[in-house]
């Protein structure tokens, strides 16, 4: 549920990205708004038996877009995790790094786009408890099932939380929480700020242009030499977390150098589920 409410703080789609939207929704022949074109960000969140070719493209006889591209410019769900084939979840690999997917038949390459934002949710082991004392897994039925999301993968994501049961009161009473608009005004804010700096979101800031957007304070350079050093940071992630950091400073109105206690956030929404799944960092 909480997943499905991601396109309502995401901003419209520019001209260009709804025209690239409804290409591509075109193409896989999907089912058009009346206006035929789409202006609100994608929310695809196929069954977990899909197989590579639906979720990356491709086909037999026409070359169709998969989700990764019915997605772009949107969130891509993918729901129950662990129930996905590795194989497939490893294919997200390469369209997460470069935006674009490629399929290939016969002599023939397409080149679609795979601009989405990654969205997943997964139970912690096969019974869905994860709580010692509660748990009926064994540690063989465990390990097994964290085999299934790969260290690669896992690296991938800017954020992996550990999400806990809610409590009975709220369950039961409700209680308000911030509404979408709310949210969807500190979004559009923090990318006109990040748009202003370095011309385009914080997630796609370059590996080599970081030290210019993301510049960081000693002692936050030193809190992430010192994760780095730990083993609990590898190099991939390193770089996910100042673009994160990034965001959050521009969340609290800093855009000049990111702090320590940025960073620190953004190390702590990115390390709970790492213990929960294998030790990926």
């Amino acid at each position: 549920m909480l997943a499905r409410r991601l396109p309502g703080i995401l901003p419209p789609l520019s001209d260009d990205e709804a025209l690239s939207c409804t290409m591509v929704h075109s193409a896989a022949h999907v089912a058009m708004p009346p206006s035929g074109r789409i202006t609100r960000p994608p929310f695809r969140s196929p069954h977990h038996s899909i197989s590579m070719v639906g979720l990356i493209g491709g086909g037999t006889s026409a070359m169709r877009p998969g989700e990764v591209s019915l997605a772009s410019e949107g969130v891509l769900f993918l729901d129950e995790l662990g129930e996905f084939a590795p194989s497939v979840l490893d294919a997200l690999r390469q369209p997460i790094e470069e935006g674009v997917v490629r399929v290939s038949r016969a002599r023939t390459t397409l080149t679609f786009p795979a601009r989405f934002l990654l969205v997943a949710a997964a139970n912690p082991c096969p019974c869905g408890a994860g709580t010692p004392g509660v748990c009926v897994c064994d540690d063989s039925a465990r390990a097994k099932y964290l085999r299934r999301f790969s260290g690669p993968l896992l690296d991938r994501f800017d954020l992996r939380l550990a999400v806990g049961l809610p409590r009975v009161d709220d369950l039961v009473d409700g209680r308000p929480g911030e509404s979408s608009a709310l949210v969807a005004a500190r979004v559009v804010q923090a990318r006109a700020i990040a748009a202003a700096r370095n011309g385009g979101v914080n997630a796609n800031i370059a590996v080599d242009d970081l030290d210019t957007y993301a510049p960081l304070e000693p002692a936050a350079r030193a809190l992430l030499r010192r994760e780095l050093e730990s083993g609990r940071l590898s190099g991939r992630g390193l770089h996910r977390v100042r673009r994160v950091a990034r965001t959050i400073a521009d969340l609290h109105d800093a855009p000049d150098l990111v702090g320590e206690s940025h960073v620190a956030t953004a190390l702590q929404l990115r390390t709970a589920l790492s213990t929960l799944a294998g030790g990926a960092r």
